[in-house]
């Protein structure tokens, strides 16, 4: 009976010392606060060419909040939460300690991949809320999750059409947007609505372009395929005419980025009948000049001085507009041409220069920027480029290349002589 009793006293006291146990643990949860004072959305329009301004997002915006491992803790749309503040009723979340994912979204769900004139805006941030602390998120900017694309023809390819055709884009597969061209009884239109893909393979998302029409009598058609699309691009495919050095007519796709002016040759990858060949063709090369506006002949080598003033200036007419300059450089110097390749290689684009390409300017001082597109005019002063060149005798050739808004090309060679 003893030994009973004290085994009854054992487990009372062992009972009693875990109940006590229990109670010595902190079972308050580790929370912090998600502050939204300063909190405010915006919306950066990056593929507008006109402005880039940043403004206010609208109040349709969805904001929701998400653990890291994706369990959903919050959803309301931007102006909900804004009314809320003012009122005074939401000036923060109480969460536990951990990390936390908030999206913003110009609309809900997933981004679509491929839609007429529905851009999608958004942006993310992660961030970690402390025990005890509170974190603030200041300004999200929102921008175009998207890639974005118009497509165009030119005035001499809209002459050749005989019948309806599209241009098809597709950037996810199973997925294409189709540009309608009518051809309404000899004046064709065109659909002239912006497009908008998903990306969906990061840097190396692929971009293809078919076009299927009547040209001259026939079904012609065109393919070709760009790659490296980004989100926040806008692409400008047009459809051009163009006349080869014999006078016959082919057709190429030109596509205008903010960031790129791409150019694609040998882009035709066959015709259901015929060639597209347009023996009869008007030749021409748009009324493109390059004249001189000093003293020296152009047309006729130049001779840089070793000494004294070196008044070097000139002026390109360009009656359709500039679409593509470009300077390719040769020298009977192989230091020169090394020089040269050492800041970008001997190809110059003057619209849209490579980070690499920019110290060739140092050396000749070529107009280049953005604002040469669509110039009519532009100014060139060689003047400065005397003395570096004064460290590289021999002839130095730099031919001009233009091509302008219709198509017409032109070529036009400066010759600079160091003795």
């Amino acid at each position: 009976m003893k030994r009973i009793l004290t085994i009854m006293a054992a487990t009372a006291l062992l009972f009693c010392s875990c109940k006590e146990d229990a109670f010595r643990y902190d079972t308050t949860p580790k929370t912090g606060l998600l502050s939204f004072e300063g909190f405010t959305v915006t919306t950066d329009d990056d593929v507008n060419v006109i402005s880039r301004a940043t403004s206010q997002a609208s109040g349709d915006y969805v904001i929701t909040l998400a653990k890291a491992d994706g369990t959903p803790v919050w959803e309301k749309t931007y102006s909900t939460l804004l009314q809320e503040i003012a009122a005074g009723n939401e000036g923060g979340i109480s969460l536990e300690a951990g990390v936390y994912d908030m999206k913003v979204q110009s609309r809900a769900g997933e981004v679509p991949a491929s839609a007429f004139s529905a851009p999608v805006y958004g942006t993310s941030t992660t961030f970690t809320i402390e025990t005890g602390k509170t974190t603030t998120l200041g300004t999200l900017t929102c921008k175009l999750l998207q890639c974005a694309v118009k497509v165009r023809y030119n005035d001499d390819f809209l002459g050749m059409v005989t019948g309806d055709g599209a241009c098809t884009v597709e950037v996810t597969a199973g997925a294409p947007l189709s540009y309608a061209l009518s051809y309404n009884g000899g004046k064709p239109t065109y659909d002239e609505s912006t497009g908008y893909f998903a990306i969906n393979n990061g840097s190396n998302t692929t971009m293809a372009i078919t076009f299927k029409g009547g040209i001259e009598g026939k079904t012609q058609k065109m393919k070709t395929s760009i790659t490296g699309i980004k989100a926040q691009d806008l692409h400008i495919i047009t459809f051009m005419k163009k006349i080869d050095e014999t006078g016959n007519a082919s057709f190429v796709i030109v596509i205008d980025g903010l960031v790129a002016d791409t150019e694609l040759v040998n882009d035709i990858q066959g015709t259901e009948t015929g060639d597209g060949n347009d023996p009869n063709a008007p030749t021409g090369d748009g009324g493109i000049q390059l004249l001189s506006t000093c003293d020296y002949d152009i047309t006729q080598p130049v001779t840089v001085p070793a000494s004294g003033a070196f008044n070097l200036t000139m002026q390109a007419l360009i009656p359709n507009g500039t679409r593509k300059f470009t300077v390719d450089i040769a020298s009977t110097n192989a230091d020169f041409i090394a020089s040269v390749n050492s800041v970008g290689g001997t190809t110059l684009d003057l619209i849209n220069p490579s980070e690499a390409a920019l110290g060739i300017f140092s050396i000749v001082p070529f107009p280049h920027g953005e604002e040469l597109f669509n110039a009519t005019v532009i100014d060139f002063d060689l003047s400065e480029a005397q003395t570096p060149l004064l460290a590289f005798s021999g002839t130095h050739t730099f031919k001009m290349n233009v091509t302008d808004n219709k198509g017409c090309r032109k070529s036009i060679e400066i010759k600079l002589v160091v003795l």
